[in-house]
């Protein structure tokens, strides 16, 4: 993709933003997201406005190509990211995911805009990929000092991948790079093993799976919320006798601050 209009588009995305009003005017705010993408798509097509449709994104962890990549919506003039949503109202996290889809595709500026909006202009968010870089955070010393060892070492590298990728995407892209990271580590993980569930001493089939397992005794949830919840940890708790494994930890990547959101997990004591 040609990098142009290096003024960040004044006049480019104001000549955008007329085009996606003239979609949401004619369609309203009805339909749903892949409806007004390809609208757009069409009449970005017959204004002869350069862009590129659907474009691949992949997910370059520490120099690994992982395999869990991305599609963006559509790039015009190989700088401005339209990331389209038809919601009833924008939340924070998929301005994380503009900002995050930004800076791993190496764009200069994206707009978000929620077709879902009475009014397409009330819903449009204009971000620039200008975020100055921060440190990786690290754990607390008042919670390190509780963890043991191999804790610690699972939950810096979650704030590690955290860091490196932002906020705003799937679980799974997380939970592909944080077992690249532990391996970079040098730690033995397990992933996707069967929940083997037993009752009364008989074997249920079951299509759930251990998402992972360090090093043969810790389990790792990985979720994607505002904030973990009890049903989050109950959840887990359920797989935790399937896996034979007495603890785990709870990881939310889509937190503002994971250290805070880091819950540890096990089977209740017998009576």
């Amino acid at each position: 993709m040609k990098n142009q209009h290096e003024n960040l588009g004044s006049d480019l995305t104001g000549q955008v933003i007329g085009v996606a009003i003239a979609v949401h005017r004619e369609f309203g705010p009805g339909l749903d997201e892949a409806d007004y993408e390809r609208a757009l798509h069409l009449e970005l097509l017959a204004m002869g406005i350069e862009h590129e449709y659907q474009v691949p994104l992949p997910l370059i962890y520490k120099g690994t190509k992982l395999d869990c990549g991305y599609r963006m919506d559509l790039v015009v003039a190989g700088w401005l990211l339209l990331e389209l949503k038809a919601v009833e109202k924008l939340h924070p996290l998929h301005e994380a995911q503009l900002i995050t889809y930004l800076r791993l595709a190496r764009l200069k500026l994206g707009l978000l805009m929620n077709f879902g909006s009475l009014v397409l202009r009330d819903g449009i968010v204009r971000r620039a990929n200008s975020s100055p870089p921060i440190p990786t955070p690290r754990i607390p010393t008042s919670i390190s000092e509780a963890m043991d060892a191999l804790s610690y070492e699972v939950i810096n590298a979650a704030l590690e991948v955290q860091h490196r990728l932002g906020h705003g995407l799937l679980r799974s892209a997380y939970e592909a790079a944080l077992a690249h990271e532990m391996k970079l580590r040098g730690l033995r993980i397990e992933q996707r093993l069967p929940a083997n569930l037993l009752y009364r001493e008989q074997l249920i089939p079951s299509a759930k799976e251990i998402s992972m397992v360090v090093e043969g005794r810790l389990m790792i949830a990985s979720v994607c919320a505002r904030k973990v919840e009890a049903i989050h940890l109950a959840r887990q708790r359920s797989l935790l006798k399937a896996a034979r494994i007495k603890e785990g930890i709870c990881l939310n990547f889509h937190a503002e601050s994971m250290a805070a959101e880091v819950k540890r997990f096990s089977l209740p004591s017998k009576p």
